[in-house]
This record gives structure tokens, C-alpha cells and sequence, in this order.
């Protein structure tokens, strides 16, 4: 039988990985519906934030 791992909370805490995992959620969900809606309005141009080299950097800095 398969336990939880639980060592990947040791360095953050529920609290700040629950916090972080949200952050990370929620900027995956709206990226990808601004994509959806770039696709279906080509002229309309995404926030600076929601753009992908954003993302990618936002990303980043929170996976660290």
C-alpha cells in the first residue's frame, strides 16, 4: 500500500504551500481561458501579466 509523502511540506508548511499551489492554480486557469479567449477573439490582447513569457517567469519564481 502506497503512503502520502509528506516530505515535500517540510521546507514551506501546509499553510504556505496551500497558499502557493492556489497562486500557481489560479494563474494556470486564467492564463489558459485568456488563451481560449485570444483564440476565439484574435484582436483582443491579453494583460501583460497573463501573457506566456509572464507566466513562464511567474512560474519560475514561484517553483523556487
Amino acid at each position: 500500500m502506497m503512503s502520502w509523502d509528506w516530505s515535500h511540506l517540510k521546507g514551506d508548511g501546509l499553510l504556505a504551500h496551500t497558499i502557493r499551489s492556489a497562486k500557481l492554480s489560479g494563474l494556470l486557469l486564467l492564463s489558459g481561458l485568456a488563451m481560449v479567449l485570444h483564440m476565439l477573439l484574435p484582436f483582443w490582447q491579453q494583460p501583460k501579466f497573463l501573457q506566456g513569457d509572464e507566466v513562464v517567469r511567474r512560474l519560475e519564481e514561484l517553483l523556487e
